[in-house]
């Protein structure tokens, strides 16, 4: 061991087993004080290996005898993981703590923490303490060590080897002072490092490209303190007895009308008027009616639903003529297979040429025909699809339970069979236009997303050469479409979805037609430009942007984890980007639409342009529909998207042949995104209101003003007097259009508080509530048309939020709510061929007197009460075999508006 120097004072450092430890001389350059060493400036130098058990040797000056010290290690835990010997990571509160809900706690800077044992020579006499700065490990212009190999026992940056060869027990590291300046410092800054990586969105998210940017000094939007609104406007979670709950999500009717205090109150009232309160009831007992209609129309034929015969025998004998099969198979080829691709449509149509000829078929094809044919009867056929007469079309619900009822037998290799899976998503594509069941289609696709992740879908085809080109270009397809039904049930149910963005290496299929490609192929020819024309165009282009829709619904299942709006307005502005590829393949105007082919071109064109609008609209919906403050183009850019949805149709001349079909299209295809666009346009039309009213008011308050203080204006002509700046939902309306575009919003950061209803904008509140009225008067029409009966409750409720946001006294608003729901009834009775005689003699609501009685009285009568999961009289709340809805979104066992309003309870 090297002998101590008098006047010097060694540090041993201990590099562990196999590496050589370091001596530390410290002397002084100039004469010095005794018993205060200064550190020189020499490199330390290697010595030989020595015991890891070292003690620190301190020397009071020349000639003085060296006594072994070991001090009490310096309390880096809290107090709770060193009582418990946890592994704490210093933060406040730690991870243990936050795991076992105690609370965390440090030891004071010169307090020893609870369960240290101090020094064990307590009878030895303690040196003077001394100050010195230990020489880093590391050189003074390189990066600090502790970030690669994290934090060592005293927190500065120490490698993993020394501190694994310092961390024994009864071993201590040579150290100064406990409370040095140099390790207070370093243990905070490692402290904040840790907090601020680990709750900033880059780190978050992945984005370490962002991290260095994160800051107040270059994040612009670090003017907004809070990022997420009121949560009863983002979710809710309906408790039948503590054992029933469902969720509902932003997308819900229940969940918007949280936005609007007034209709909800009217809505939830059990003290209605007379009039209001007759026609309540009347409702009542349409929506009823309508229920008990539509149940007989949904359940299959029993005869051969319940026949014990094959069930390929019972399809065959369900099927109607060859003619009819044309037409509707024709139908759904030119309806459905657009942005979801199943079938490879040359390859279908030859094994239908051999059934019909009867030279046999595979046992899946009759199947997947079932399901064709029913989603060509949805659009096709007067009846849409539930006719039991042959002639009109096939009958829906027995089409689809028969496919069901084949799924449900098939066992071990059949169900990784190509065509299994082909079936599942056709059953899951027919049964969701009937009824709307999202929630029950989200699970179920679930399982249809790991059925083709068996079957290896999930990875790209290329990965296994035995799979031939052909069949790799089918996979490629049903994979994307598998993945994008997923993505807009998660969206629809405000769900995760089952894929996520890195777990698949499936390329996107290539903008071929089906013409081009064909079994016994050996490669696939190159793919076309993508604004080429083809039968999968669409899905080429919408494969290439899942990628960042799916982002959408990763980031709106974690609002609780957002700090900024970075991320939010960076995936949105691809989104609008994308947006503007949509309308350069397929332009909005100018376009050559052709009636005959019931504007085909204008169809696809809406589909691909709302696939991208629909995850827009859900991503700006939680900040632009909030009472926190947002950045300006957020609520601009969401306003434009919600009335593009409802203006579609405008494009398309009302007198043109085949206009009806293709507007009930549109409206029975996205009525669930439509509806939401008009909530939100209602929304922007009661800020607008609000501010006129606010604005009056400061223009009355100004008159006054003037009024009051006409003698000093006289006498200061000068000193004029502006109008106080009011707000809007938390925002600051603009002054003029010059002023954005100068300064660029608050401190020149790209961002303003401006309100989307300033004079920029181009539509007016007259405008908005004209297309809003549009829409409801469009979906009153369609009331008959559903069968779930949910558009009925739903367009009850927009009626009454649009009465209520416009502007005027409150029996002014009263008298226009109860003039739109008057034409509700009137739809519904016309729907039923009903009088309204026929109409009051129907059983009254549960727990009424009568049809007479008053509708408030029982268990709140009205439309939307009683009868929630089931529970009411007289069968309000029956539950159909499920079926699933593509863009309808509310089970109707879970509108019970007598509970307690929904995000209060």
């Amino acid at each position: 061991m090297a002998t101590p120097i008098p006047g010097v004072q060694v540090q041993v450092q201990d590099n562990g087993s196999g590496s050589a430890s370091t001596t530390t001389p410290t002397s002084t350059t100039a004469p010095s004080a005794p018993g205060f060493p200064v550190q020189i400036t020499e490199r330390p130098a290697p010595v030989a290996n020595m015991a890891s058990n070292m003690t620190t040797m301190v020397f009071d000056g020349p000639g003085s005898t060296g006594k072994a010290v070991k001090r009490p290690r310096p309390v880096k835990s809290c107090n709770s993981c060193r009582q418990r010997k946890l592994r704490c990571d210093r933060t406040c509160p730690c991870s243990q703590c936050q795991k076992s809900n105690r609370v965390c706690k440090y030891a004071n800077e010169h307090e020893v923490g609870p369960g240290s044992e101090g020094s064990d020579v307590e009878a030895s006499p303690r040196p003077t303490k001394r100050q010195y700065r230990p020489a880093p490990p590391y050189p003074l212009d390189a990066p600090s060590p502790q970030l690669q190999a994290g934090p060592g026992p005293m927190g500065l940056g120490l490698g993993v080897g020394a501190a694994a060869g310092l961390g024994g027990i009864g071993e201590q590291q040579p150290r100064g002072v406990p409370g040095s300046v140099l390790e207070q410092f370093g243990t905070r800054l490692e402290r904040l490092e840790k907090f601020v990586f680990s709750s900033s969105p880059a780190s978050t998210a992945g984005g370490a490209a962002h991290a260095a940017e994160w800051g107040p000094s270059r994040n612009p939007y670090a003017a907004y303190a809070a990022v997420m609104g009121s949560p009863t406007t983002i979710r809710s979670l309906s408790v039948k007895g503590n054992l029933r709950t469902r969720f509902f999500g932003q997308n819900s009717t229940r969940v918007l009308l949280n936005l609007f205090d007034e209709a909800r109150e009217f809505i939830f009232s059990k003290s209605r008027g007379g009039d209001i309160r007759m026609l309540f009831e009347q409702l009542h007992k349409i929506h009823r009616a309508l229920q008990e209609e539509s149940k007989r129309a949904l359940a299959p034929i029993s005869v051969f639903t319940d026949s014990m015969l094959p069930v390929q025998k019972r399809m065959a004998d369900i099927l109607p003529g060859r003619a009819t099969c044309d037409r509707l198979l024709d139908a759904y080829i030119s309806m459905s297979e657009g942005i979801y691709r199943i079938v490879h449509v040359p390859s279908f149509k030859a094994e239908y040429e051999a059934f019909w000829a009867q030279t046999g078929v595979s046992d899946g094809f009759l199947p997947r025909l079932m399901c064709m044919l029913s989603l060509g009867a949805r659009f096709e056929t007067e009846t849409r699809g539930l006719s039991h007469d042959r002639a009109d079309g096939i009958n829906a619900p027995t089409a689809c339970a028969l496919t069901r009822a084949w799924l449900d037998g098939l066992r071990g290799k059949q169900l990784v069979d190509m065509d299994t899976l082909q079936c599942e998503v056709l059953h899951l594509h027919a049964s969701r236009m009937m009824l709307s069941r999202n929630q029950e289609s989200w699970a179920q696709l679930g399982f249809i997303v790991r059925m083709a992740m068996t079957m290896g879908l999930h990875r790209d085809p290329d990965e296994f050469p035995q799979i031939r080109p052909f069949y790799a270009e089918l996979r490629r397809r049903l994979w994307y479409t598998i993945v994008d039904m997923d993505l807009h049930l998660a969206l629809a149910c405000n769900l995760p979805g089952a894929v996520r963005e890195g777990e698949y290496t499936c390329r996107p299929p290539s903008n071929l037609d089906d013409a081009d490609i064909f079994p016994d192929m050996k490669t696939l020819p190159p793919s076309r430009p993508i604004d080429e024309y083809t039968n999968t165009q669409l899905q080429a282009y919408a494969s290439r942007t899942l990628a960042h829709r799916i982002r959408v619904s990763t980031i709106i299942n974690r609002l609780d984890t957002i700090r900024d709006f970075h991320e939010v307005l960076e995936c949105g502005t691809k989104l609008e980007q994308l947006l503007d590829d949509v309308n350069h393949l397929f332009p909005r105007r100018n376009q050559t639409l052709d009636p005959r082919a019931k504007f085909k071109d204008w169809r696809m064109r809406a589909l691909l342009d709302m696939h991208v609008r629909r995850p827009l609209l859900a991503l700006y919906r939680p900040f632009a529909l909030s009472t926190v403050e947002c950045p300006a183009h957020i609520t601009t850019s969401y306003l434009k998207s919600s009335m593009t949805m409802l203006t579609y149709m405008d494009e398309l001349d009302p007198r043109s042949p085949g206009f009806g079909d293709v507007s009930h299209m549109y409206h029975v295809v996205l009525k669930h995104d439509i509806m939401q666009a008009a909530f939100s346009v209602c929304y922007f039309i009661k800020l607008a209101s609000e501010e006129q009213q606010q604005q009056l008011a400061r223009q009355q308050h100004f008159a006054a003003q003037q009024h009051q203080h006409q003698h000093q204006q006289a006498h200061h002509p000068h000193n004029t007097t502006t109008s106080p700046t009011a707000t809007i939902n938390g925002q600051l309306p603009s002054p003029g259009a010059h002023s954005h575009s100068q300064d660029g919003g608050i401190n020149s950061g790209g961002i303003s508080f401006t309100n989307a209803l300033d004079n920029r904008m181009v539509w007016s509140t007259q405008g908005m509530t004209r297309a809003v009225q549009g829409t409801l008067d469009s979906f009153a029409a369609m009331v008959k048309d559903d069968p779930a009966c949910d558009l009925l409750k739903d367009t009850v409720v927009l009626a009454v939020v649009l009465g209520s946001v416009a502007g005027g006294t409150a029996d002014e608003r009263a008298r226009r709510v109860a003039r739109g729901v008057a034409r509700i009834v009137d739809a519904g009775s016309a729907a039923l061929n009903a009088s309204p005689e026929a109409i009051a003699s129907m059983p009254g609501p549960p727990g009424s007197g009568g049809s007479g009685s008053a509708a408030g009285g029982g268990g709140g009568a009205g439309l939307l009460d009683g009868g929630a999961y089931g529970s009411g009289g007289g069968g309000t709340g029956y539950s159909p075999t499920t079926f699933f809805d593509d863009f309808s979104y509310w089970d109707m066992d879970q509108w019970d508006l007598a509970t307690v309003p929904v995000g209060l309870n």
